[in-house]
């Protein structure tokens, strides 16, 4: 298809770097996902498709395929928020508050991923300025808030933090 094309392992789609090759895959980025673009991938180049957030922005910085994998290496943050049916007094409360009011600690099932994404370094107050305010078009949750839990991955290696009044506290997840 004219407009699209791979340099160096990197999809370029009518001059933009929208994503890169990994493992017979192409890790694309949201702001590409789109049908004609993914059958094209899909159908012509028999590729299977993954959608991150982004990847545009850190090819577009200069990172090459190399960088986007992290010499191997695969980072993601995951931000989990409490289920719509989760009892209201379970919400926006610190983790002493939960215990004192008989929630115990933060379970799986209790939280929907609401966000997930690749990122070069894990930053925890970044994390907090980005999803504070200005919510990315794709994400399905509320404003980064209390009680929210946050997951920082490293290949197979998962740490978690529940977001507290003033910061963030390991937790087990």
């Amino acid at each position: 298809m004219q407009g699209i094309s791979f340099s160096n392992g990197v999809l370029v789609y009518y001059g933009n770097p929208a994503g890169y090759l990994l493992d017979g895959k192409v890790i694309l980025d949201s702001i590409f996902d789109r049908k004609e673009l993914v059958s094209y991938l899909s159908e012509k180049e028999h590729l299977m498709v993954e959608v991150r957030e982004g990847v545009y922005d850190r090819l577009s910085e200069g990172g090459g395929v190399e960088k986007m994998t992290v010499q191997g290496k695969e980072r993601r943050i995951r931000i989990y928020q409490l289920k719509k049916n989760s009892p209201i007094m379970m919400r926006f409360i610190s983790l002493s508050e939960r215990t004192d009011r008989g929630f115990g600690k933060p379970q799986p099932k209790e939280y929907d991923l609401v966000y997930e994404m690749e990122v070069d370094a894990f930053d925890l107050e970044k994390l907090w300025e980005c999803f504070g305010e200005k919510l990315p078009k794709n994400f399905s949750g509320h404003a980064l808030s209390i009680s929210d839990v946050v997951e920082l991955s490293e290949d197979k290696n998962k740490r978690f933090f529940y977001v507290e009044p003033k910061g963030f506290v390991e937790i087990e997840f």
